[in-house]
């Protein structure tokens, strides 16, 4: 268990606040901590913060999400939290954010003096909706309302930072 989880005593995300390296750790946050957090259900709240890349909008977000808008609004008002379904696409959204700041980091990038100037949700949102080969020539949010095309997604990018045909 994350030591934010540990000391609070809530279900508070450990990437809440969605600041740079904080999809990071969501991403190497382990598989049974995360699925605790998606089956008690993200804060709306933390959700928005995570969701908010500005060059996607969180409307274009949250509708590749399969999220309605008004009732994900009403649920962050509210203080309420997301159910399990939508919990675990939001955070599976998050995790790919999280795996490009990965990536950039594996890369070694930051020896480049890159590291601090890349922004991984820029990167990612234009990546996202740019049709891809690998994908069929799918664009990658159009995927992103199933947890097997957010899979795909997150193994295209895998393949990407291997050197495999992307």
């Amino acid at each position: 268990m994350s030591q934010s989880v540990a000391r609070s005593g809530k279900n508070t995300p450990p990437a809440a606040g969605a600041s740079a390296g904080q999809y990071g750790r969501l991403y190497r946050t382990p598989a049974m901590e995360r699925i605790r957090l998606i089956t008690t259900g993200v804060r709306a709240e933390d959700a928005k913060k995570w969701l908010d890349i500005a060059s996607l909008g969180r409307s274009a977000t949250l509708k590749a999400l399969d999220l309605p808008v008004a009732t994900f609004n009403r649920k962050v008002k509210a203080g309420e939290r997301l159910s399990q379904a939508e919990s675990e696409r939001v955070i599976g959204f998050a995790r790919l954010v999280g795996q490009v700041e990965a990536m950039v980091e594996e890369a070694g990038v930051e020896e480049a003096g890159g590291a601090a100037d890349f922004d991984a949700q820029e990167w990612l949102a234009r990546w996202l909706t740019t049709p891809v080969p690998a994908l069929g020539g799918a664009r990658p949010i159009d995927l992103m309302g199933t947890m097997e095309g957010q899979g795909l997604v997150s193994q295209t990018l895998a393949q990407m930072s291997s050197g495999a045909y992307a």
